[in-house]
Parts: structure tokens; sequence; C-alpha cells
């Protein structure tokens, strides 16, 4: 009688392809995780002025605190990236989910800014293990064709929470005080826990191995299931120049991502003299309705355009963040509140255009085995340089020279060129780099085929 290896439940676990209800099914799941993902994180921007106050805190204590949770997220984000490549990836998930839940929660006990400091770090522990793993599954659900429009709905979970944050957040905190805020939102998470860990396991690479049952075999024989190991996955990614081209611009659009989620609540209160739960609504509906048209025309269109180039979404990338860099500063440069939503509202939706595209990319370029430790390797550079550091870096500059406006408009608008210049690099770089992916698997398929 054969004993079971923790490596044959594993794959007894995995071998199973989900059926077409199941992938839907863990879609959404994944999908609604992923808002409530950006839910926790910006709840704490929209109540910070009334814990600012309460705690005695500087514009730099509460950029360290926003800052504190993007280090550690950033930091575990590629060691939690490997181990996703090794193990059960719903697992992880789960795991993630049931951290940063209670961290959340944890968070309207605190009584001063170390406390806070604490349980918003423990925040970025639980999140960092979900995106690469949830990447991970997403890509094995799902073929490379459709990848585009699934990835830009599943990135629409980054700006609907934010919105949900922003907007419950400061309506919450006005009607029952910020602590019970966290203590709200903590709990749905909880729950998606449990229902993740109970959903199906994709089988790693079936899409993109086709109909070649001994490519998928070899797939699972070379690694797939155990992970080839960070120094092997590395060699490939540095032979892989567009990888780095995407890293480039996750650090620039990061750190305006990070500063705008920590600040522009912060900034309609003191600029244009709004309520918390005006600020609230307003940079949460903005973020809303036009992250929500950005990204599913983005993603259509990224789709579509790569029909017929091979660059077609890079060159949608690059167009978005050229795009969004000038309405950007035009935004920040207005001195009313009308001209602000104006020029605020295009700008999200021109640099939503990329987010499921950049994703797609990062897919399409890196062979499924060492996927999810292509994403955490690009989100600990991209968190570590860029959004980690620019809550804080803003925070100082507001400090200085008395204006959250000046600090925003010296930050964003020129992060946001220099990651439309990057991609223009990468137009020359990505199809060589997709065709060298397949090329790879067709090698292991032929190989399969000479054993056999």
């Amino acid at each position: 009688m054969k004993i079971a290896t923790r490596g044959s439940v594993q794959r007894k676990q995995t071998d199973s392809a989900p059926s077409v209800r199941q992938a839907k099914f863990a879609f959404i799941l994944l999908l609604i995780i992923n808002i409530l993902n950006y839910t926790d994180r910006s709840i704490f921007a929209a109540v910070q002025t009334t814990v600012q106050k309460e705690f005695g805190l500087t514009d730099i204590q509460l950029g360290l605190i926003n800052s504190s949770f993007l280090l550690i997220y950033g930091i575990l984000t590629l060691p939690l990236g490997v181990w996703a490549d090794r193990g059960i990836r719903k697992n992880i998930i789960a795991a993630s989910v049931t951290i940063w839940s209670v961290a959340t929660a944890l968070a309207g006990i605190t009584h001063n800014f170390i406390h806070l400091l604490a349980v918003r770090s423990v925040l970025g522990v639980g999140e960092a293990g979900y995106a690469p793993a949830s990447l991970s599954m997403i890509g094995d659900y799902f073929p490379s064709e459709v990848r585009g429009r699934r990835l830009s709905i599943w990135s629409t979970g980054n700006l609907i929470g934010t919105a949900l944050g922003l907007i419950a957040g400061g309506a919450l905190a006005q009607v029952l005080g910020w602590r019970w805020v966290f203590y709200i939102v903590g709990i749905p998470g909880l729950i998606c826990a449990f229902l993740v860990w109970r959903i199906a396991e994709p089988k790693r690479g079936a899409f993109d191995h086709g109909k070649d049952n001994a490519q998928n075999e070899t797939s699972t024989m070379h690694g797939s299931i155990a992970g080839p190991g960070f120094s092997r996955a590395l060699r490939h990614l540095i032979k892989t120049p567009t990888y780095w081209i995407l890293v480039a611009a996750f650090i620039c659009s990061f750190f305006i991502i990070g500063a705008a989620m920590s600040w522009v609540p912060t900034l309609l209160q003191r600029q244009f003299h709004l309520s918390q739960a005006g600020a609230g609504l307003v940079s949460g509906g903005t973020l809303a309705g036009g992250s929500l048209i950005g990204t599913l025309i983005g993603g259509w269109l990224a789709d579509h355009l790569q029909k017929r180039l091979p660059q077609g979404r890079m060159l949608i990338t690059a167009i978005a963040f050229l795009v969004g860099a000038p309405l950007t500063w035009l935004a920040l440069s207005m001195q009313n509140l009308t001209g602000f939503i104006v020029l605020f509202i295009p700008a999200i939706v021109a640099l939503s255009f990329c987010l499921g595209p950049i994703q797609a990319i990062l897919q399409d370029i890196t062979t499924p085995d060492v996927r999810a430790t292509a994403v955490g390797l690009a989100l600990l550079l991209g968190h570590l340089l860029g959004d980690a550091s620019s809550p804080t870096i803003v925070g100082a500059i507001s400090d200085k020279t008395g204006s959250l406006v000046t600090a925003l408009t010296l930050t964003g608008p020129t992060s946001l060129l220099l990651a439309g210049l990057i991609c223009l690099i990468g137009l020359k770089t990505v199809g060589k780099d997709m065709q060298k992916m397949q090329d790879s698997l067709n090698g292991i398929s032929s190989s399969s085929e000479v054993e056999k």
C-alpha cells in the first residue's frame, strides 16, 4: 500500500481542472476579496484627520503610518510570492485575508501613534500574501485571450475598494466614530477567508499549454507544483527585459498611487474645506466612477489591440500614463472644487486604462511556474521604491512648505510622466519576450514528446 506524501496530496488537490462554474465563482470571490483588500487599506485615509487631532500627529507621522503598511507589504510580497509558486494558493489567500481582517479590527482599540503604527504594519503582512497567489490563480482559470478583460475586472477592485473605504469610512466615522469604522470593515474578510479556502485550486499553466496533455504533465515535473526555486525564477526574469521595464513603471506609478490614497481626502478637507464625510464621498465617488469606466474600456481596448499588435497592451499602458500626467497636474492646480472634480475624473479614467493590461503583460511574458514569484518581486520593488515611501515624502514636503497641494503637484505628475516614457521603451521588447515565453512552453512540449 502506498503512503500519500505531502507532494502527492498537493498534486491530487491541483491536478483536476476546475469547471467553468467553479472558475466563475472563484473569480467573483477573488474580486470581492480584492475590493475588501483596498477597503481595509483606504479607511485610515478617510479618518486620519480625526485621528491626527486626537493623537496630536504631524503630517510626517501620518505619512509614516501609511508607509509602514506599504513597507511591510512590499517586503513580504516576494517571499509569499515564492511560496505561492510552491504551495496551495487558495490556502495562502485564506490565511492572508484572515490576518489582514483581524489587524483592521484591532486598529479600533489603539490609543497612540505606536499602537496604530504596529497594527497597520500587521495589515501589510496579510495583504502581501494575497496579490501574487490571486493573480497566479486567475491566470490559470482563464485562457490568455481573455486575461486582459478578466484582470481588468479584477483590477476594478483596487479602486472600488478604495472608493468604498473612503466613502463608508468618512460617513461611518461621522456617525459612529472612527473606531467603529475599523470594527465593521474587518468582519466581511473573515467570511471570505472561509469561502476561498473551499474553492477549487486550478491546474498551473493549463491554458498556456493549450491542448497538449503531455506538456501539462511535463510542466508538473518541472516544478509548477513544487515551484522552481527563487534563483531559477530570477535567472528567467533577468533574461526578460520587458519584466524590468514593467517593474520600473510599477515603481513610478505606485509612488503616485500611494500618495493619492493617503492624502487626497485630506487635501479636499484642507483645500476646499469639506467635511470628513464630504471628502470621503467626493474622493471615493470620483475614484469609483472614473476607475470603472477606465479599467473596463482599457481592458477591452487592450485585448482588441493585442490581437493586431504584440505591443497592443503595452501601447495602451503607455498612453494611460502619458495622458494621466498632465490631467493630474491640471486638477491639482484648480482653485475651486468644481474645476478639480472636472479634471480629476478624466485623469482617473486615463490612469485606469493600464490596470488590466499591465497585469496581463506580466502574465504574457512569464512562464506559469514563475508567475507568482514574478508578481511578488515586481510588487516588492514597486512598493519599497514607490508607494511605501511616497506618503512620508509627501508628508515631509507638506510640513516643510506648509502646502499639501505643492507636495502632491511636485511628485504626482512627474511620476506618471516617467512611467509613460518607460513604457514607450517597452514597445521595443514586449513582442520578443512574449514569443520567447511561448517558445519556452513549446520547448517543454517537444521535450515531453521525445521522452515518450
